[in-house]
C-alpha cells in the first residue's frame, strides 16, 4: 500500500520530522479503525494528559542536585542522598517524565541553550528533602535549593524510539500484508494488525526501549553474585560495559564502609561512585539505560554485600 510505503521512506531519514509521518500514521489508523493505534498517534502528535498513560519510554532516570549550606561551606550543584525517604516519594524524586508532544520535543533540542533539562522543586519538597537529611544526623545541614537534570540527549533518545518503534511497525504491516491495495482488505486484518503494534509499540522489548527504568526482578534474574566474591562482580560489570577502571574504583571502595542491613542502603563513599555511573548513562559515555542502569548497579552491590 502507498500510504505504508510512504511513510516508511520519512522515517527512514533521521533528518526529518517525526510529526509528519505520524500524521499519515494517523490516516492510516483512522482509515482501519484502529482506536488502539489511533489513539497512541493522537497522544505523540499532541501530548499526554497524566502519567497513567505514558508508555516506559517517556520516563527516564535522573539526577538530584542541590546547593545547600553545610555549616558555613556552601556546596553548588551537588548530588543529594534519598534514602530514607518514602519508597513511592524517592521514585518520583529519580524519575522525570515528558508528556510533550514529539513537536515540543523537537523544540526542546532546537532551542536548546545548554546539555542539561532542569526541573527545579517548589519549597514544600525542600522541606521534606532537608527534613530526611537532618534526621541521618547533620543538624547543620541547609538546603537552598533541589532540582532534577537530565542530559538534554535523553530527548533525542526518546524521539528515536518513537521513530524506531513506528518503523519497525510499518516494517511489519508491509511485509505481512503489502501485496495488499485496498484498504477494506487491510481491515479485515483488524487482529493481526493489533497483534503486530503490540509487538513493536506497545509491549516492545530490545533495543527500543533505551530509556527503560527498568524492572527488578527481571534485572535479579540476569545476576549471579556471591556474596563477597569481587571477580565476580568485576565480571558482571565488565559485561555491562562498565570500564575496567570505573570497576576497580568500586572494588577499592566496597568493603571500606558496612551497609545499612535494615534499610538497605550504602554507605556514602559506594553510593558516590554510583551516581557517577548514572551521571554517564545520562551523558551516554555509558551505553545503557538510564533506570535499568540504577536498577543493575543496585541489585549487583546487594548481591555483593548480601543483602
Amino acid at each position: 500500500m502507498k500510504l505504508i510505503s510512504d511513510i516508511i521512506n520519512e522515517l527512514v531519514d533521521s533528518d526529518k520530522s517525526i510529526s509528519s509521518p505520524l500524521l499519515k500514521t494517523k490516516v492510516l489508523a483512522s482509515r482501519l479503525n484502529n482506536q488502539t493505534l489511533l489513539s497512541w498517534v493522537n497522544k505523540e502528535l499532541s501530548g499526554y494528559n497524566s502519567k497513567d498513560e505514558l508508555l516506559e519510554y517517556r520516563i527516564v532516570g535522573c539526577l538530584l542536585m542541590g546547593t545547600y549550606l553545610n555549616g558555613n561551606t556552601q556546596f553548588t550543584n551537588q548530588t543529594l542522598p534519598t534514602y530514607g525517604l518514602d519508597e513511592n516519594f524517592e521514585k518520583t524524586m529519580k524519575e522525570m517524565k515528558f508528556f510533550q508532544s514529539v513537536s515540543g520535543l523537537e523544540s526542546l533540542l532546537e532551542n536548546k541553550k545548554t546539555a542539561r533539562l532542569d526541573y527545579p522543586f517548589p519549597a514544600e519538597v525542600l522541606g521534606i528533602l532537608q527534613d530526611n537529611i537532618e534526621k541521618k544526623g547533620n543538624p547543620y545541614f541547609q538546603l537552598i535549593s533541589a532540582k532534577k537534570t537530565v542530559s538534554v540527549g535523553i530527548v533525542n533518545e526518546i524521539l528515536s524510539v518513537v521513530r524506531n518503534k513506528l518503523l519497525d511497525f510499518m516494517l511489519q504491516l508491509d511485509k505481512e500484508f503489502g501485496n495488499l491495495t485496498e484498504i477494506e482488505d487491510l481491515r479485515m486484518k483488524r487482529e493481526e494488525i493489533s497483534t503486530i503494534m503490540n509487538h513493536t509499540i506497545i509491549n516492545a522489548s530490545g533495543d527500543g526501549n533505551i530509556v527503560n527504568t527498568g524492572d527488578n526482578s527481571e534485572i535479579k534474574a540476569k545476576i549471579n553474585i556471591t556474596k563477597g566474591n569481587k571477580e565476580e562482580l568485576k565480571k558482571q560489570l565488565k559485561k555491562n560495559g562498565i570500564s575496567s577502571s570505573d570497576s576497580q574504583d568500586l572494588i577499592e571502595i566496597i568493603d571500606l564502609e558496612k551497609p545499612n542491613s535494615t534499610s538497605k542502603t550504602f554507605g556514602k563513599k559506594v553510593n558516590e561512585w554510583t551516581q557517577k555511573m548514572i551521571g554517564k548513562a545520562l551523558d551516554g559515555t555509558w551505553s545503557i539505560g538510564v533506570g535499568a542502569a540504577g536498577n543493575l548497579l543496585t541489585e549487583a552491590i546487594k548481591m555483593y554485600y548480601g543483602l
